[in-house]
């Protein structure tokens, strides 16, 4: 049977059976892919740390036709998430876009642009950046290539450009002009509509090194989580304990 090789990134694992483990990791080529780990929990397991979250890895595994999961044969660790994981806020930050990408990544379809999405944000955690500056560039990254995030430069009503301030409806979750907003439109300040022209322009090490104030990015942060939530129709299961942990740092 022949072995399938592939970069990725380790999302999760849950422990299954006695020894084993199921591991779901990302690939460029064949996007969230589903594997078991026969061993894994062994003492001694030739896995090491490379199943560890987020980390970096070369992966074999092995697919036949008539099973949906697939069977690493090998890990090779290219980079590690240890160093952030020292950190508390960046640790639960990794810890959440990790969960981002795995709720909306397709399964076993390219996705390089979420990979490199995933990869440079994970990088610039380990690289010490501001955790709420890569915190809010992955959810509204991740909305867009998702085809979620709506247009800041046309209507979502009448089609026509946009103005600042730019000007959000829930109902219809979409920017809107001021002829078609309502009462109810949520405004947008200038410096975060500013904040989200540079995220879109800009790779993630710019955007953070330029890292507009922590309110603006919170604002940018809401933003998302109206798309998000109106998306899923409930919140992501690590959001709550990442707040917490924000909101004491």
């Amino acid at each position: 049977m022949k072995v399938e090789r592939s970069e990725a990134i380790i999302l999760h694992t849950w422990p299954a059976r006695e020894r084993d483990k199921m591991v779901v990791f990302l690939t460029p080529e064949h996007g969230k892919r589903k594997a078991w780990a026969y061993g894994a929990r062994g003492i001694k397991s030739r896995f090491g740390a490379a199943l560890e979250p987020l980390a970096k890895v070369r992966i074999g595994y092995v697919e036949r036709e008539s099973d949906e999961v697939l069977r690493i044969e090998s890990v090779d660790l290219i980079r590690s998430l240890f160093p952030a994981q020292q950190n508390l806020v960046s640790s639960v930050a990794a810890t959440y876009i990790a969960e981002l990408v795995d709720t909306f990544a397709p399964a076993d379809d390219p996705a390089e642009l979420i990979y490199r999405l995933l990869d440079r944000t994970t990088e610039a955690l380990l690289d010490g950046a501001p955790a709420l500056a890569v915190i809010a560039y992955a959810e509204i990254w991740m909305l867009r290539l998702g085809g979620i995030f709506p247009s800041a430069k046309t209507c979502i009503e009448c089609g026509g450009s946009l103005a600042r301030p730019l000007r959000f409806d829930e109902r219809l979750q979409g920017f809107i002009c001021e002829h078609c907003a309502g009462r109810d439109a949520f405004v947008v300040s200038n410096e975060a509509a500013d904040a989200l022209d540079a995220l879109f322009r800009q790779p993630v090490a710019e955007f953070v090194t330029r890292a507009a104030p922590a309110e603006v990015l919170l604002e940018l942060r809401s933003l998302a989580g109206l798309v998000r939530r109106n998306f899923l129709g409930h919140e992501l299961k690590s959001f709550d304990v990442l707040a917490s942990i924000l909101g004491t740092a």
